[in-house]
Parts: C-alpha cells; structure tokens; sequence
C-alpha cells in the first residue's frame, strides 16, 4: 500500500477554500524607536563633577540648549560646598559676610543658565523660572521646579535642541 506524502497545510493554496494568511510584523524591539525618526537615547553615561563644573562655566551665558541632569546637579553640589566653605571663611574671620557674597554673585549668573537648560531638557520655557518670583505661590513653584528637575529629560530632540550627550565641547 502507497502513502501519500504528508500535507503542508501551512503553505498557502494546499487546502481549498482556506483564508488567506495574515501577516504579522514583528514587534519592536526597542520602545525609543517607535517615537519616530527623531528619536535618541538618553546619554548612557553620567557627566563627572569636573566636566559638568566645567561644562557650566563655559556655557554661563548660553540659556538656549539643553542641559542633562547629572550636569545639573553636580553642578548644584558645587554650588552648595562653594557656598558653604566661603560661609566658613566669613565666619572664622568674624567680618561682613565677604566671601559667600563674592561667591553667590559669581555662581548666581552660571546656576541661572543651567536651570534655564535644564527646564528646556524637560520641554518646559526658561521663562517658567519668573514664577518664583511670586509671593507665596513661588515657594509652592519651587517644590514643583525641584520635583521637574529629578525627572529624566526627553529622549528626543525638542524645540530647545538636541539630546544632551553628556560630553564636554572644548
């Protein structure tokens, strides 16, 4: 007795009558990619104190592009041990504070920018800042602002520039 060969059913066209298959894509692999063509990765890597200090004081006038958050907040953290150390020098010496005010003047101008920067990494105007100058309602703006700027900033490009990479330009 002859077999017949076994039946492909799952070929198109074999079996009379049968639907025609659908086809299915793939998924994708990488959610970022699905934001479209201009879409980036955030910087893999987090900027180092030095080069964000530096960073910083070579953007100080630049209130345009985007600024990451490690850049921010290490530079904060300058900020702060500067402040605090001249505030110590004042204090040792027993005189009109000299120091933290020499400090806080050279540091405001820079610190300005990069919050500026900051806010247009998470898709929010630099004109945003100008809220805390409201009586009572800035202190409330600036619980806000901090919350805004320990999130992640866009991983595309925005209309304040590209993704920060993290790099200093020298």
């Amino acid at each position: 007795m002859k077999e017949d060969p076994p039946m492909e059913w799952w070929k198109e066209g074999v079996v009379k009558d049968a639907p025609k298959p659908i086809p299915i894509r793939p998924p994708v692999s990488n959610s970022f990619n699905s934001l479209g063509p201009e879409s980036y990765l955030r910087p893999e890597q987090q900027m180092s104190f030095q080069d964000s200090v530096e960073n910083v004081f070579r953007n100080f006038l630049n209130f345009r592009d985007r600024a990451s958050r490690s850049e921010f907040w290490w530079f904060q953290l300058f900020c702060l041990i500067v402040i605090t150390t001249a505030d110590f020098i004042d204090i040792i010496l027993f005189v009109f504070p000299v120091f933290s005010t020499i400090a806080l003047l050279l540091l405001s101008l820079p610190n300005l920018a990069v919050t500026v920067r900051r806010l247009h990494d998470i898709g929010y105007s630099g004109w945003l800042l100008l809220l805390l100058l409201i009586p009572f309602l800035g202190s409330l703006f600036f619980i806000v602002a901090l919350i805004l700027m320990i999130q992640d900033g866009n991983p595309q490009i925005n209309q304040y520039g590209k993704v920060p990479s993290n790099k200093v330009v020298r």
